[in-house]
């Protein structure tokens, strides 16, 4: 696609060739064209720009390594008006500067008459970036040319590229293969169904990279296909497998999914329930996630696929969870319990099951742990003297190991040797964060004290707890622990203090403006602004729109429902670099702005396919008919997901449902 465009040289890489020319007219024409000063260069290219005598001087200056004379050039040539001038333009459509692309393309806009202007608007499109294809789109629109023209011949040039590099270079093939299925052509499937079995093809790259494209394809008759590898592909192979039916999102996978799930090794089956989550909502998906949640004994594997169930308000009884407490597989169980709905009438007998599991004799320490979580979660006041006087024995374990046992403790009654510190602190810890649940007597004046234990596990249990507990003192604590020199003890906090609503903003707020300022902090901090609901952190959320906490930011934005939220959303799309430019275009979407349709618009020419997707979904979703132009073009897109997103966008429009194409 880029093929006789010329690239413009970075600045600081002119090359001796440019620089001998640029001298010699200097020397020709006089003026400030040799000044070292890049502004009195521009100003000299200006001064001088008269038409075709002055091409010479324009078309040295077009490779200035400085972008502010490639723009004055840009602009003078725009004011000759012939084949010359149109072709030093076109090769500054892909400077880049995005200013000097900019001009280049509204220079050519000027000149309807000149054949090559359109031609060279057409080549460039595909090989702009975002700001270069914008600005062509506009052109092309300007001389009545249909951006669908630029789009079908980049559509054309990607097809030939990928399809070259699969039958090409062996390193190259993998992403050429899922370049190829992401295009969702008829033809991808059948080029990379024969890739797919690892019977045919001893490539495991190349096989994983088929299984991907045939995700993104989306063509279900390439199901059993990728049941196959994910039954006997392999770790690697199957989880490629896994994660390419998750994209193809055939609910009837859900079966050889919850296979895998259960019956593979750990990465291989985490990999499978995600996968199984992924899927769309289906009688059969939330079948198979049950059944996985009861049968697996991988904690991890049981959480992720009851998290799935609860996900989708799918029904998943608690008996054959709770007859599994205290026997082998009672970690799995313990988590399916902590992720799915447990009714009032089922709390009972829950909280009489892992009540005995407190204690030593009966558990080890992580069923212990789960056990006491769990308590806290189904809220039975009777457990209660049970979790303070389990909590107040690994108390005074961890005191007398500290050489400090508490005041009236027998010493013979202490088993003074711990073992694991760090495992005995995570018991207390969730024993403290129960007691605070449950709202136990005298909780309070167990946890206060506690905020200030040298363990951050058991710090973190207090924090849980006395957020349940939210007495004056409690939420005081809470809020006092955002400072807390622990990560993991801050994360709690901001969690527990963001559900406070709209009187933990202030607190959040002031949080946000201290150190430290880790990427995951940061996000932390995001969603509990997110999650007060207030007005009022609109602001601290947009300068955390400029970081690795944007796509965080965005989603908080848009959960604010606040009209006020939108402004700050709507500038990050017009900042080039922008992070998050996915998150902030959902976020527009979901808060309904309106206003927001042509900046939203402006992304569908974008050179990222996950972007131009997202804005065709959000105007869609905001009914922007001003966009419906350009997303006719997209129904000619490389990209399958970009041109189904095209296709329902417009059905959504007050227009009505797009018309089939001659």
């Amino acid at each position: 696609m880029r093929a006789g465009l010329e690239r413009v040289q970075h600045p600081g890489r002119m090359t001796r060739a440019v620089a001998l020319s640029l001298a010699l007219v200097a020397c020709a024409c006089r003026g400030d064209l040799d000044s070292a000063d890049p502004g009195r260069r521009a100003d000299a290219v200006r001064a001088r720009s008269r038409g075709t005598r002055d091409l010479a001087v324009l078309l040295v200056a077009s490779r200035d390594p400085a972008p502010e004379v490639r723009r004055a050039a840009a602009e003078a040539l725009a004011r000759v008006p012939d084949a010359a001038g149109a072709e030093a333009l076109g090769g500054l459509l892909l400077d880049p500067d995005a200013a000097v692309a900019e001009t280049a393309a509204r220079g050519l806009a000027a000149m309807p008459s000149v054949p090559r202007a359109r031609a060279d608007l057409l080549a460039a499109y595909g090989a702009a970036g975002p700001a270069g294809r914008r600005a062509i789109a506009e052109a092309l629109e300007a001389t009545g040319v249909a951006l669908r023209e630029a789009v079908e011949r980049e559509a054309r040039a990607e097809w030939e590229r990928n399809v070259t590099a699969l039958a090409g270079d062996a390193a190259a093939r993998p992403g050429a293969a899922e370049e190829v299925g992401a295009s969702a052509r008829a033809e991808a499937v059948q080029r990379l169904l024969p890739l797919v079995d690892p019977n045919r093809n001893r490539d495991a790259a190349l096989v994983a990279g088929a299984a991907r494209g045939l995700g993104e394809a989306g063509d279900w008759s390439a199901r059993r296909h990728l049941e196959a590898l994910l039954a006997d592909g392999g770790a690697p192979l199957a989880e490629a497998a896994a994660s390419a039916l998750a994209r193809l999102g055939d609910p009837a996978a859900a079966d050889a999914l919850a296979a895998a799930a259960t019956g593979a090794p750990g990465r291989v089956a985490r990999a499978a329930v995600d996968a199984l989550a992924a899927l769309p909502s289906a009688p059969e998906v939330a079948i198979a996630l049950c059944t996985v949640a009861a049968r697996t004994a991988d904690p991890d594997v049981a959480a992720r696929a009851a998290r799935g169930v609860a996900a989708r308000e799918g029904e998943c009884p608690e008996r054959p969870f709770v007859a599994r407490l205290g026997r082998a597989g009672s970690e799995a169980a313990f988590a399916a319990l902590a992720e799915l709905p447990i009714a009032p009438a089922a709390a009972q007998a829950v909280a009489e099951r892992a009540a005995p599991l407190l204690e030593p004799s009966r558990a080890d320490p992580a069923v212990r742990v789960a056990a006491a979580r769990l308590l806290g979660r189904v809220r039975v006041a009777a457990t209660a003297p049970a979790v303070l006087r389990r909590a107040a024995a690994v108390a005074a374990r961890l005191s007398a190991a500290r050489g400090a046992p508490p005041p009236g403790a027998q010493p013979a009654s202490l088993q003074t040797r711990v073992v694991d510190p760090e495992r005995e602190a995570a018991e207390l810890g969730a024993l403290l964060a129960a007691a605070g649940r449950l709202r136990a007597d005298g909780a309070e004046a167990l946890l206060l004290p506690a905020a200030n234990d040298p363990l951050p596990a058991v710090r973190a249990g207090v924090v849980e707890g006395l957020a349940a507990l939210a007495t004056p003192a409690a939420v005081a604590a809470v809020e006092g622990a955002l400072a807390d020199p622990d990560l993991g003890v801050r994360l709690v906090a901001a969690d527990a203090v963001g559900r406070e609503g709209t009187r933990g903003a202030a607190a959040l707020v002031r949080a946000l403006g201290g150190a430290p300022r880790e990427p995951e902090w940061l996000a932390a901090i995001a969603r509990a602004l997110g999650d007060t609901g207030s007005p009022e952190v609109v602001a601290p959320l947009a300068a955390l729109l400029d970081g690795p906490a944007a796509p965080d930011a965005a989603a908080a934005l848009a959960r604010l429902a606040t009209p006020a939220a939108a402004a700050p959303l709507e500038a990050l799309l017009d900042r080039a670099e922008a992070p998050a430019r996915v998150e902030a275009i959902d976020a527009l979407a979901q808060l309904g702005a309106r206003d927001a349709g042509p900046a939203i618009a402006a992304q569908l020419t974008h050179d990222r396919p996950d972007v131009r997707a997202a804005a065709a979904r959000a105007l869609g979703k905001l009914r922007y008919e001003g966009a419906s132009a350009r997303l006719e073009a997209l129904r000619s897109d490389y990209y399958g997901g970009v041109r189904r997103a095209a296709v329902e966008a417009l059905a959504k429009l007050p227009a009505g449902a797009p018309k089939a194409r001659p």
